[in-house]
């Protein structure tokens, strides 16, 4: 009878990975499979938000919104994704402090958010991050037009590392058409 040479090749090949000398080690590749998801959980971390909660009343799209500034949401960066948002769908915009309220503005935007502190990936230092932002579009007799909300999402957290800007157009545009984009 003849000698499978196969069952030979798999035992040497074995005594010589136990033997304690290997050409190969797991290490490397370990720290490359943790770089990779690190590099994966970093992409997703920067995906563009998306509205959520948004009820939208059937009505004429306002072509101006006056924007009441909210000094209790600790991002400057709010304000101008906000007006970048509305010119980037033509709709015109002018900010205001929360105590004005000029009559020439039949439609009010308010806003308010949560700005939090954490270590984005590759990074040790911490920095801030809009968290959560609810937007709302009312007459100047105070009936609501329009809301939406942005919140970073579950246990993936996309959205996380996303600019502000990133986050706030779509819903942005779920307030002016009732849908997110």
């Amino acid at each position: 009878m003849r000698a499978r040479p196969l069952p030979l090749l798999i035992t040497v090949g074995l005594s010589h990975a136990l033997s304690g000398c290997a050409l190969f080690s797991f290490e490397p590749a370990l720290e490359l499979v943790k770089a990779s998801g690190l590099a994966v959980s970093h992409v997703v971390s920067t995906a563009p938000g998306r509205p959520i909660d948004t009820v939208h009343h059937a009505g004429p799209r306002p072509n101006s919104v006056c924007i009441t500034h909210n000094p209790m949401v600790a991002s400057s960066e709010v304000v101008p994704a906000l007006q970048t948002a509305l010119a980037q769908a033509g709709v015109s915009s002018r900010v205001y402090a929360a105590d004005t309220t000029p009559l020439a503005c039949p439609v009010w935007l308010l806003y308010s958010g949560t700005v939090t502190w954490d270590a984005p990936p590759f990074r040790s230092a911490p920095r801030a991050y809009l968290s959560t932002a609810q937007l709302t579009l009312r007459t100047m007799h105070g009936e609501v037009l329009a809301s939406s909300a942005y919140s970073v999402d579950g246990l993936l957290e996309s959205s996380k590392w996303a600019t502000t800007q990133d986050k706030l157009s779509p819903v942005v545009q779920a307030l002016l058409t009732g849908f997110g984009g």
